[in-house]
């Protein structure tokens, strides 16, 4: 016995030594366990708005086109939100989405972003450039400034607003921008969902536990970061194009993502895009 043993040891070192150097355990671990067939749970009727805060507003710039923006497939300005508008967020500073149709070149658009308590009084207020190229871009909440945290159990309305001619804001003429809408609150994930995600194996998994639990801003945002970090896996491909098609903007999945955005209380640097 103690021969055979002898003999076999060094092919079992070898073996381990194998798997031990190989890539592969790493790319499972960046997937999803999920089934390939299986889609991502998806429940955005779990948040309901406070009865005080209205209607968000629209998700579409809808109408005319606008005086900057190229004739294409997707020429609207959008807020990525479910149809209601509304979503939660477990975020103290979280991060906002669009899609910002492609524009003109011969135009010099900006970008405003607004963030107002449920009773609409204006406590941020940001502008940047942007690029004139078709994208979907991300904007998150400093936490560097003066600005306070999300309160929690507390509802927020926050607008982006296309400027296609700034020159023209100092007259008063507004007629050339696109505005989109949206609300957020801040919540506290239930003892089953934050126990779900202190255990959660890879970060698609905290999307789909995100997703299941109702709560679009940190789904979206994460997913996002997914998608841009690994925009040819295939798990990931089909996760953004399940998330979106449940809001019903399946047309956007093929878009490309900028780099996220940090707001600050001064104009910004160019957006850039990343494929």
């Amino acid at each position: 016995m103690t021969r055979i043993l002898q003999f076999t040891n060094p092919w079992i070192l070898l073996f381990l030594a194998l798997a031990i150097a190989s890539p592969l355990p790493f790319r499972v671990a960046a997937q999803s366990p999920r089934p390939n067939d299986q889609s991502l749970p998806t429940n955005w009727d779990a948040y309901e708005p406070d009865d005080n805060i209205g209607s968000p507003g629209r998700r579409e710039g809808g109408g005319t086109r606008g005086p900057c923006i190229q004739n294409s497939a997707n020429a609207q300005l959008m807020a990525l939100v479910p149809v209601n508008g509304f979503g939660t967020t477990t975020a103290e500073y979280p991060t906002f989405s669009v899609y910002l149709p492609p524009l003109l070149t011969e135009s010099n658009p900006e970008i405003e972003f607004v963030l107002k308590t449920a009773g609409e009084k204006e406590i941020y207020k940001t502008k940047f450039k942007i690029n004139r190229g078709a994208a979907i871009i991300s904007f998150s909440l400093p936490s560097t400034s003066n600005l306070s945290a999300l309160e929690l159990n507390k509802s927020y309305l926050w607008s982006v607003t296309l400027i296609c001619n700034p020159e023209a804001i100092d007259s008063g003429d507004v007629s050339g921008n696109k505005v989109v809408s949206g609300a957020i609150r801040r919540v506290t994930p239930k003892p089953n969902v934050q126990q779900e995600l202190a255990t959660a194996k890879s970060e698609i998994d905290r999307v789909t536990i995100y997703a299941k639990a109702g709560i679009w801003y940190d789904a979206l945002s994460n997913l996002a970061e997914l998608r841009r970090r690994n925009p040819n896996d295939p798990i990931v491909i089909r996760d953004w194009q399940a998330l979106l098609k449940s809001v019903g903007m399946e047309k956007l999945a093929q878009e490309p993502l900028s780099q996220p955005v940090v707001g600050r209380n001064q104009l910004n640097s160019s957006v850039s895009r990343d494929y």
